[in-house]
């Protein structure tokens, strides 16, 4: 239990993870409010699944952006940056992204067909899908872009020559 503990207070109870957060508090409301735009105004044909698919795509878009210079300005903080380190974040993005609308579609159609959650009547529960799917990404999420500053961050031999 106390290695447990450690891990924790070691890995999540940081200034670094907690800036973490609060930024990603910022970014699923983004998220939440372009999914719900798009969702329940622009949207409003197709299938529910790809409905909540394309939605998610835009909503993700717009949400990274956001995300990548926020946390490169406040939590990781990279002494240099890099077009290597642009691409390396958004391979981490797009990895994520399809993940996410993957759980997304899977959450609506759970919450649709197996829950009889009527949106046209309370739109507000179309967002519990995209919410739970970025919920459970929130720590891989952290990990892989910690992981990826730090190694891009790292000045190359043939940078001081």
């Amino acid at each position: 239990m106390s290695k447990i503990w450690n891990f924790i207070k070691t890995h999540f109870l940081t200034k670094k993870f907690l800036t973490f957060g609060i930024i990603g508090v910022f970014n699923t409301g983004i998220h939440l409010l372009i999914y719900y735009l798009f969702y329940n105004i622009i949207f409003t044909f197709g299938s529910e699944i790809s409905q909540a698919f394309w939605s998610n795509t835009i909503a993700f878009a717009g949400a990274s952006t956001f995300s990548y210079f926020a946390n490169a300005i406040f939590t990781f903080k990279p002494k240099r940056k890099s077009t290597v380190q642009f691409s390396i974040v958004i391979l981490v993005f797009l990895t994520r992204w399809f993940i996410s609308s993957a759980l997304t579609s899977v959450f609506d159609s759970i919450a649709i067909n197996w829950l009889n959650f009527n949106y046209e009547a309370h739109k507000i529960l179309s967002l519990i899908a995209p919410l739970f799917a970025s919920a459970l990404l929130i720590p891989i999420a952290y990990f892989a872009l910690d992981w990826v500053f730090r190694k891009t961050d790292v000045k190359k031999e043939e940078d001081t020559l």
